[in-house]
């Protein structure tokens, strides 16, 4: 519990992040090209935020920013691959 606590300052901006991306892939769901937008905004958002919280615990190191990246870019591909289907 001690260690939810400690990084709890940091995850509360990923939550906040994830939460704001989600209503506005809901606000918008009439405009496929907003999506899209949305979607890489979020993507873009998580990996900074990871970048930031290992830089600041002082654990950044090139495979975590690939990891963080590759994340990032299946999260893309699974919702492009829903929202530009025909």
């Amino acid at each position: 519990m001690k260690h939810l606590a400690r990084h709890l300052p940091h995850y509360l901006p990923l939550l906040g992040i994830f939460a704001a991306g989600v209503l506005a892939f809901y606000v918008s769901s009439y405009d496929r090209i907003f999506q899209t937008g949305v979607a890489i905004a979020v993507a873009v958002s998580y990996v900074a935020w990871g970048i930031v919280h290992h830089y600041l615990h002082r654990d950044l190191y090139l495979a975590v920013v690939i990891e963080y990246i590759a994340v990032a870019a299946l999260g893309l591909v699974l919702v492009f691959s829903l929202v530009l289907r025909s």
